[in-house]
């Protein structure tokens, strides 16, 4: 391992690398915002190859360890006063309050020059490797000017698809543990201000060098596994997803500030007419006292509701034969959901939690302010950063975020936000705007998976109603003798790999009646049925872990297939199928936002991708050619025997579109 100083050092670099057909690099940052790509200062990169390591620092601020002061205790402050010696004994000892002291620390190349160097590399065509890669990518964009050129190898996306059993196990340290048994130095990175200048050194070379390891180690798996065409497809929408990260969501920050202060309102008004309703005032956030409210008897001054659903704890007394009592039942809202109309309390229980869960998931996390949180009984005021940053929303969207493929995103979740034909919904999009002279298109695939159902199936009476031009809803239940609704939550229970108990909630039907409706469903629509069972057995095949394969040869490990307890069988079975629809139409959005970011005029980007929808911002003048550019991406992908369909609308306000 080198450490870098000076330029001609740092061009020698620049030179070698140059001469190789990848690299991994890996930065470390300074700052409050550290973990925020567009606002944290790198101070420390690190690149490696074949046979050599380079650690480039540019400000750390430590040179070498020489002691750690500890504070004096509250108590040796007199004896400071009095003039007399202080002893050992009067310094604190917790480390957390200690202050480590070091020497000057050596002179060091600055970004400015660093990243002047190592632009045509970042630039270049070599492949550019990391872990975490999107972390890297966006810490270094706003040195050099735009986003690094593909091609792109995250390691952690690679552990992710070979095996994605554990979502919990990929950060570098379980990835080198799981593949090499190594132990990685940890803490490190995320205090290096508190280390000394050879200490971050070390650790930053021993991060580039064991990642390199981890590249090739990763190449070679994939390959070897059949698994590097749906890694290069995750490459691609690495690319994309990080543009949109750094682009943004543009936000309405007065509507945002007027939502708040209505929302602070209706909660005030519905609080007051919670109270009259209970006879008396209550914390609406401590489960303990709804259950006690709700369940217990109207002798007992409750409400004298009969529940039935049950938490997971009392689950585990019902299976020990224990004597349940109101708190072993939930007051969730799936929970309370079918008492709703029949109560005003839970009517008026549910309009506050509903109105709480806007104002404390999306609008103060976003403009930022104080959270009341309450755990087992206490209140806590937990304060919130505002996630706007210049006026826009940057989400992380996380590729790994669920075992199928789909999306997840943090910081705000978006794949969260509510349904957009409620008014809540509604509120929350409404606040995603175009800025003057543009315009939003939002695409959202049409029913993608009944059609990959029926695609993959081959069912003759779900094929012939989307040849037709038929809502296939209806056509389910019309075939089945039962509404819409119900042939919808049919058809979508598959797709989502959800029991009867979920299908009798949303239908609003006994337990009994959704087994029925399943055995009918199976009768009705025998191919659909046929195909389930030849997934799982596929699946029950492969060795030595049993697996389910999307349409791309994502895979999904299910273990339990094999189990010997038949709740678990029955679960992964469930998993199975919903792996490989959902999985699929995980597979086609992302090929679709491959396809419109490289269709799409130059100055039209992609924003936001929520489900099997795609928000993208474009020139007032270029809306209807991005919008059009943005249809024929998504629906000219010819991999299902069904037409793809996607509902194309401009508009001003995301919220408009539905």
């Amino acid at each position: 391992m080198r450490v870098i100083y000076t330029k001609d050092q740092l061009q020698e670099v620049v030179e070698a690398y140059s001469n190789v057909d990848a690299f991994v690099f890996d930065v470390e940052t300074l700052g409050t915002h550290r973990g925020d790509p567009r606002q944290n200062k790198v101070v420390w990169i690190a690149l490696a190859t074949y046979d050599r390591v380079d650690v480039i620092p540019m400000g750390h601020p430590n040179g070498d360890y020489i002691r750690t002061d500890y504070p004096l205790l509250p108590s040796a402050h007199l004896r400071v006063e009095k003039g007399l010696e202080l002893r050992p004994q009067d310094y604190s000892k917790d480390e957390r309050k200690a202050t480590k002291v070091f020497s000057e620390p050596p002179a060091q190349l600055t970004p400015a020059e660093v990243f002047k160097a190592l632009k045509p590399l970042l630039m270049g065509d070599k492949v550019k490797g990391g872990h975490n890669l999107k972390f890297d990518l966006q810490s270094v964009a706003k040195y050099v000017g735009k986003l690094p050129e593909p091609t792109f190898f995250c390691t952690l996306n690679a552990a992710f698809i070979l095996n994605n059993q554990d979502r919990n196990a990929l950060g570098l340290d379980d990835c080198l543990k799981r593949e090499f048994n190594y132990d990685m130095v940890k803490g490190v990175g995320k205090e290096i201000e508190k280390h000394s200048f050879d200490e971050v050194a070390t650790y930053a070379g021993l991060d580039a060098e064991w990642t390199w390891k981890l590249y090739l180690h990763y190449s070679d798996k994939l390959k070897k596994d059949g698994l590097f065409g749906i890694f290069s497809l995750e490459m691609d929408v690495l690319q994309v997803i990080c543009e949109m990260e750094l682009r943004g969501a543009d936000i309405d920050v007065d509507q945002l500030s007027n939502l708040k202060s209505d929302l602070e309102k209706q909660l005030e008004d519905t609080k007051g007419q919670i109270y009259a309703l209970a006879g008396k005032p209550f914390n609406i956030n401590s489960v303990p006292e709804k259950q006690r409210l709700l369940f217990t008897s109207k002798k007992e001054g409750g409400r004298g509701i009969k529940p039935t659903v049950l938490t997971p704890a009392g689950k585990t007394h019902a299976e020990k034969g224990n004597q349940l009592t109101v708190h072993d039942f939930s007051v969730s809202e799936p929970a309370m959901e079918k008492f709703r109309g029949r109560d005003a309390l839970v009517d008026a229980l549910m309009n506050y939690s509903d109105l709480n869960k806007l104002l404390t998931t999306y609008v103060i996390p976003y403009l930022g302010g104080d959270i009341t949180r309450t755990l087992a009984g206490k209140s806590k005021i937990v304060a919130k950063e505002s996630l706007l940053y210049k006026g826009r929303i940057h989400t992380d969207f996380v590729q790994y975020g669920a075992e199928t493929g789909r999306f997840s995103s943090r910081n705000p979740n978006l794949q969260n936000v509510p349904a957009p034909h409620t008014s809540n919904g509604k509120a929350i999009r409404n606040l995603f705007v175009a800025p003057p002279g543009h315009k939003l298109i939002v695409a959202d695939y049409s029913q993608i998976e009944p059609r990959i159902i029926a695609s993959f199936s081959q069912d003759r009476t779900m094929v012939s109603a989307y040849l037709n031009g038929e809502d296939i809803y209806t056509a389910i239940g019309n075939t089945m003798g039962v509404d819409r609704k119900a042939g919808k939550v049919l058809v979508l229970s598959l797709a989502y790999g959800v029991g009867p108990d979920k299908i009798a909630n949303e239908i609003g039907c006994s337990l009994t009646e959704a087994r029925n409706l399943l055995d009918t469903f199976s009768k009705k629509f025998p191919a659909v049925n046929l195909y389930k069972k030849r997934i799982i057995n596929d699946c029950r095949r492969q060795s030595p872990i049993p697996f389910a394969r999307t349409l791309l040869n994502r895979r999904r490990y299910l273990p339990d297939l094999r189990s010997r307890e038949q709740w678990k069988r029955a679960r992964a079975e469930r998993q199975a199928f919903n792996t490989v629809i959902q999985g699929s139409a995980a597979d086609l959005i992302k090929v679709a936002m491959v396809r419109a970011r490289n269709m799409v005029p130059a100055e039209s980007s992609l924003i936001l991708t929520v489900h099997d929808e795609l928000v993208t911002i474009a020139p007032s003048h270029l809306a209807d050619e991005t919008a059009e550019s943005i249809r024929l991406a998504m629906e000219g992908i010819t991999a299902l025997k069904v037409p793809m369909l996607a509902d194309v609308k401009i508009v001003s306000r995301w919220g408009e579109a539905k």
